[in-house]
C-alpha cells in the first residue's frame, strides 16, 4: 500500500477512525507524512462538528492552523476513550484562591475562559491563569437596594458566544434579569448586554433559547405563570412596545422548584422532581406598556392564557439539583418535520431520560437504565452537568472525614447519539447501548464542600467552586481530565 499515490492514501485515511489513523501511521513510516496534512485534520474536525456542533470552533474552522485542528481532534478522541475510566487520575488540577463573595463559576466554550459571579451581581471574565480579570461589570444598585437572591446559568447559542443569564432579586420585591453574550474573541473580551427585564415578585426560574427568554412568576393566587418574551438588540429599539405572551400552567406548590428548557420558538419544557411537561408557546402579541402607564399607572401585561401540557411524563429526575443537557437550536435544528439533531438528555436519579421533540408536537421518549451490575444502585447524585455526549456528577453524599470528593463520569449511550455499530469513530462495544460509567476524585481540605460544578465538554475541563465552612474562604479548582 505504500506505493499508492498520496491523494489515494489521503482518501483512504479519511475513512478511518482517529485511533486507526494513529495506529497505521505508527506502524508504517511511509504514511506518517499524512499526519502533517492540514486537510486530514480539517476533514476529521468537520466530521466531528457535523455530529456534535460546537459554534466556538465552527466559526474559526477555516482559519485554524494544522496543529490546532489536530489538537482538537485528538482531544476529542482521548475524552471518548478515558472519560468513563474507573478511578481515573486527572491530568492536571489547578487551584485558584478567590474572594469569599464568589457565588458561581462558569466555563466559557473552549474551556480557556471563566465567568465569575459575585454576590452583589458583579461579573468577572478571567482567562485561566491570568492574575487579573480581562473584563469586569458591576451592577448599578441604589443605596436602598441590596441583593436578596442570585442565580446564573450559561448556555451555548448557535450563532453567538456563550449566553449568560443573571437573575438578581433585590429589595422591594423586584427581580432584574440580565442577558449577556460573553465575547472572548473579537474585538476584546467583554460582557455584551443583550437584554434586561425587571419584574415585580420573585422569579422562580428563567431560561433562554434562540432569541426567547422564559421566566416563571407566581401569580399571587397560587398559580404559576410562565412569561415568554424576545431578547436582542432588535427588540431594544422597540422601547415599551414588545411582543410577549404569558402562560398560566395552573396551581403550583411553594416548595416545588423547577427548571425550564426552551426547545424551539414554539415549545418549552418544564422539569421538576415529579416529572416532565412540554408546552406549546402561542404567538407573541404586542403590548404597549407606556400607554398603560399613562392611563392607569400600572404596566399592562399581555393576556394570561391558561394552558395544558401537550405532553407529560411522571418520572424521578431528582429535586433542587437538575442535570439536564443544553439544548442549542437554530436554523439547522427542528426544520420541517425533522427532530433536532440532538435529543434532550436528563440524568435522573434512577435512569437516563431521553427526549426528541418534533415540531408537530410528537415526542419520542425513553428511559435508559444506568449500566450497573445486577442489584447495584447509582447512589447519591449531587451537583452535576450533562453535555451532548458526556455527563458528570458529585457522588459523595457524606465524606465522614475523607479528604476526597468522588465524581461519577458517564459516557452517554451510543444509541441516543444515533451512532451505529459500524461508525468509524467508535470501535465495536466501546460505548455500549447503555453507555459507560467511570470515576475520579479530587482532594479537598477537611472543612471544604462543593458549592458549584460546571463542565466544558469539548475540552473535558471541569471547574469546581469550593467553600471552607469554618473560615468562609473559597477557591476554584480547574480539573483537566485528559
Amino acid at each position: 500500500m505504500h506505493r499508492l499515490p498520496y491523494d489515494v492514501k489521503l482518501a483512504v485515511v479519511r475513512l478511518l477512525s482517529i485511533r486507526d489513523i494513529l495506529r497505521l501511521c505508527a506502524t508504517c513510516k511511509n504514511w506518517r507524512a499524512l499526519l502533517s496534512d492540514r486537510s486530514l485534520w480539517h476533514h476529521a474536525l468537520s466530521r466531528l462538528l457535523l455530529r456534535f456542533p460546537q459554534p466556538h470552533l465552527s466559526r474559526r474552522l477555516q482559519e485554524m492552523a494544522m496543529e490546532e485542528l489536530k489538537h482538537q481532534v485528538l482531544q476529542a478522541a482521548r475524552l471518548d476513550r478515558l472519560w468513563h475510566a474507573l478511578d481515573y487520575h486527572p491530568r492536571l488540577i489547578r487551584n485558584f484562591h478567590c474572594d469569599s463573595t464568589v457565588e458561581h463559576v462558569n466555563l466559557v466554550a473552549g474551556g480557556n475562559w471563566l465567568v465569575i459571579v459575585l454576590y452583589d451581581g458583579s461579573l468577572q471574565l478571567h482567562e485561566l491563569g491570568a492574575p487579573t480579570p480581562a473584563a469586569t461589570l458591576s451592577q448599578s444598585l441604589t443605596e436602598d437596594e441590596s441583593v436578596i437572591y442570585l442565580s446564573s446559568c450559561l448556555s451555548l447559542t448557535d450563532d453567538h458566544e456563550d449566553l449568560l443569564i443573571l437573575q438578581m432579586g433585590v429589595r422591594y420585591n423586584q427581580c432584574n434579569i440580565y442577558v449577556y453574550h460573553v465575547a472572548v474573541i473579537d474585538p476584546s473580551p467583554a460582557f455584551l448586554l443583550v437584554g434586561k427585564i425587571s419584574v415585580t415578585g420573585s422569579v422562580w426560574c428563567c431560561a433562554s433559547g434562540g432569541q426567547l427568554l422564559v421566566y416563571g412568576l407566581e401569580s399571587g393566587g397560587g398559580d404559576m405563570i410562565l412569561h415568554v418574551c424576545p431578547v436582542g438588540p432588535q427588540y431594544s429599539s422597540l422601547g415599551a412596545h414588545k411582543p410577549q405572551v404569558s402562560l398560566n400552567i395552573g396551581p403550583w406548590s411553594a416548595d416545588e422548584d423547577f427548571t425550564i428548557s426552551v426547545l424551539s420558538e414554539h415549545q418549552l419544557m418544564l422539569a421538576y422532581h415529579g416529572g416532565l411537561f412540554i408546552y406549546e408557546i402561542p404567538p407573541l402579541s404586542m403590548v404597549d406598556r407606556s400607554q398603560s402607564l399613562r392611563d392607569t399607572g400600572d404596566a399592562e401585561l399581555p393576556p394570561v392564557r391558561s394552558v395544558r401540557p401537550i405532553w407529560s411524563c411522571r418520572c424521578d429526575i431528582g429535586s433542587g439539583i437538575y442535570r439536564i443537557s443544553p439544548f442549542s437550536w437554530g436554523a439547522s435544528a427542528g426544520v420541517g418535520e425533522q427532530p433536532p439533531k440532538h435529543p434532550l438528555v436528563i440524568a435522573g436519579t434512577r435512569a437516563l431520560h431521553v427526549l426528541r421533540v418534533h415540531l408537530n408536537s410528537q415526542v419520542d421518549y425513553r428511559e435508559i437504565p444506568y449500566p450497573l451490575a445486577l442489584g447495584a444502585e447509582i447512589g447519591y447524585m449531587g451537583h452535576g452537568a450533562v453535555g451532548v455526549r458526556r455527563a458528570i456528577w458529585d457522588c459523595t453524599e457524606t465524606r465522614n472525614g475523607s479528604l476526597h470528593v468522588q465524581f461519577r463520569t458517564y459516557s452517554l449511550p451510543r444509541s441516543i447519539l444515533d451512532i451505529g455499530e459500524d461508525d468509524p469513530d467508535y470501535e465495536p462495544g466501546e460505548l455500549w447501548v447503555r453507555g459507560k460509567l467511570g470515576s475520579f476524585s479530587v482532594t479537598l481540605d477537611r472543612e471544604e464542600h462543593l458549592v458549584n460544578l460546571c463542565l466544558e465538554e469539548s475540552s473535558g475541563r471541569v471547574c469546581l467552586l469550593l467553600n471552607n465552612i469554618t473560615t468562609g474562604a473559597r477557591r476554584i479548582a480547574v480539573v483537566d481530565t485528559v
